[in-house]
Formats: structure tokens, C-alpha cells, sequence
């Protein structure tokens, strides 16, 4: 969602529409620093950290691009990109942990095919929303973003199947 509202929040914020193509460029460059420093010290956080952590740094910086500001929003957009770059890492590292190996690529394809869905399924929401109010749209993709981490625990991780009932 905060990708569409981009253009608008460029500007708004800062005099140009243009300008949401530099805060996307970025989001990209906190994600690569992100991840350049994590590929150095891999140890320092988990991948399951990363997951129900990113979501909440997400929605903080939602949340604050809401605010208007120029300098706030470019905070924003940087912390987004420090959060997106090893979330991705973490996704990939463990859905190879926790995939079985004979069916890996079907289940990053799976999940590849659902990150493209959810992303169309986020801008068609998000540009009628920010059109009507560019703050709403952004609040709702804090909420969204704060969402993913009740959904992060709802989800069983470990190796095996799950045993219910009499058969287990």
C-alpha cells in the first residue's frame, strides 16, 4: 500500500510526485544496507525474529509517513526498507527450513505467487483509499503491517506434521 501512495506522498510532502520514485529508491537502499549488514554478522538476530519483528517496524513507519513531514517521511520510508530487506531474507531462510526438500520449489513458487497477489491486492485497495485520504490509506496499512505479527504466531513452525486427535 505504501507503494502506491508514493507518488502522492512526494507530492504532497515534498513538491512533486517524482519524488515518490526517490523515497522508493530509498526504501531499496535501507533494505540493501539492512541485509549487507546482516550477511556480515548472520548470527545477530533469527529469521523468526525477523518475522514478527519487521511487520511491527513496518507499521511504526506507516505510521509515521501518516504525519506529512517531509523529514518524517523520509525516516519513514527508510525505516519500511530496514525492515522489508531482512524480512524477505528471513521469509526465504525459513520457508527452506521448514519446506521439505522435495517440494521446496513448489512452495517458493506458491509463495512468490502469493507475494505478487497480495502486493495487486494492496495497490487496488490503497489507491482509492488514498485518494479519499492519503493518511487513512497509510493507517491502514499500519494496521495491516501490525496484523501480520498475531498471524506470525497463529502458524505452528518446527519439523513434522501436525498430530491431532486419536491418531497422533
Amino acid at each position: 500500500m505504501m507503494t502506491a501512495c508514493l507518488p502522492l506522498l512526494g507530492e504532497r510532502a515534498m513538491g512533486g510526485a517524482g519524488f515518490g520514485a526517490a523515497l522508493l529508491s530509498c526504501a531499496a537502499l535501507s533494505a540493501l544496507l539492512a541485509n549487507a549488514a546482516l550477511a556480515r554478522r548472520p548470527h545477530v538476530v533469527a529469521p523468526d525474529t525477523v518475522l514478527w519483528a519487521a511487520p511491527l517496524l513496518q507499521a511504526a513507519a506507516l505510521a509515521l509517513a501518516a504525519t506529512g513531514g517531509p523529514v518524517a517521511l523520509v525516516v519513514a520510508v527508510a525505516v519500511a526498507g530496514l525492515a522489508e530487506g531482512p524480512q524477505l531474507t528471513a521469509l526465504f531462510a525459513v520457508r527452506h527450513r521448514e519446506a521439505p526438500k522435495g517440494l521446496r520449489a513448489q512452495v517458493f513458487t506458491t509463495g512468490a505467487s502469493l507475494k505478487i497477489t497480495g502486493f495487486a491486492v494492496g495497490a487496488a485497495v490503497a489507491g482509492p483509499l488514498a485518494d479519499r485520504s492519503l493518511h487513512g490509506a497509510l493507517l491502514v496499512a499500519a494496521a495491516t503491517a501490525a496484523l501480520a505479527v498475531p498471524a506470525r504466531f497463529a502458524v505452528r513452525t518446527g519439523r513434522g506434521p501436525v498430530r491431532t486427535g486419536s491418531h497422533a
